[in-house]
């Protein structure tokens, strides 16, 4: 229904722990990710004046913990991004050495590195090549057992679920991971309200580019197999959940010329329809029942 080909996919669900999993995984996978798939569209790398280089840098040395006078006027004064909020209490550094896996063309990495992290890498199957951007921001075209290096951090954002065999891709990341580096999964789920409520018109679904939708005890199963712990979960659900199924129920696929997606003012919902979709998407957050959340695992 991304896509709209409304092709069917089988999928069962795991009697022990919840997971959702497709039967058969297509032959011809390649093909549910065309040129036009949202992480692989070209990136832009423009660079920052030296001016708002500084400001950036000292901005993300504050939220990341090294605090100074100076630093904290900056941050008051020029909000930071809302996802350094994923960085927040892991000990990081702006030279850490981060890895984001499932990057597709790095769209994540350059905005970090346009916010002054330096040491920067990603790793996805499905780029054509290799990319180098002129930031030292790579991302490779391999498995990730072939990296040489042990990262700090390790980041999968709405990747792991695309992975045919998640204990083998975990136990592969475990192994290039600092002894003190952190994991960091953001996933949906699929013991959450939305699913209860969607079933198969529910948009993160997403057949068949979804293997896997995992809950809180097949990811606690997956990582006490591989030799990690769950440290903390996070909820990050939003009014995505409401919007995209309640399109899947009307027929109406995500790419659509009159999707929400493609057409703020002339899709199927009202400014008040999409405010009380937030507020019921933060309400779920808070009682731990969102559509999708951050696991933050250690060795």
């Amino acid at each position: 229904m991304m896509l709209g080909t409304r092709e069917k996919f089988a999928y069962f669900k795991c009697a022990v722990c919840g997971c959702l999993q497709i039967h058969n995984v297509p032959a011809d996978i390649a093909r549910y990710y065309p040129n036009t798939y949202y992480s692989l569209q070209p990136q832009e790398n423009k660079k920052n004046s030296f001016l708002k280089k500084f400001l950036k840098k000292q901005r993300l040395k504050y939220c990341l913990g090294e605090r100074s006078f100076t630093n904290k006027i900056i941050t008051k004064l020029y909000k930071p991004p809302q996802y350094f909020k994923w960085f927040e209490g892991l000990n990081l550094k702006t030279d850490s050495k981060i890895l984001d896996v499932g990057c597709g063309s790095g769209d994540l990495l350059l905005g970090m590195s346009k916010e002054g992290f330096t040491n920067l890498s990603g790793v996805d199957p499905f780029i054509a090549n290799d990319i180098r951007y002129k930031n030292n921001v790579t991302i490779h075209k391999c498995d990730i057992s072939d990296l040489r290096s042990k990262f700090d951090c390790i980041m999968m954002h709405h990747s792991f679920e695309h992975a045919e065999n998640p204990l083998v891709l975990l136990a592969k990341i475990r192994g290039v991971l600092a002894d003190n580096g952190c994991i960091l999964i953001r996933i949906p789920l699929c013991d959450s309200y939305a699913w209860r409520t969607y079933q198969e018109h529910w948009v993160q679904l997403d057949a068949p580019r979804h293997f896997f939708l995992h809950t809180k005890k097949s990811i606690s199963l997956l990582a006490d197999t591989a030799g990690l712990r769950i440290t903390d979960i996070v909820y990050d659900s939003n009014e995505f959940q409401f919007l995209g199924s309640e399109q899947y129920k009307q027929g109406i696929p995500l790419n659509a010329s009159h999707s929400f997606t493609n057409s703020p003012e002339g899709n199927i919902f009202t400014k008040e329809e999409v405010i009380q979709y937030k507020k019921l998407a933060a309400k779920l957050n808070d009682e731990q029942d969102g559509d999708q959340a951050c696991f933050y695992l250690r060795k």
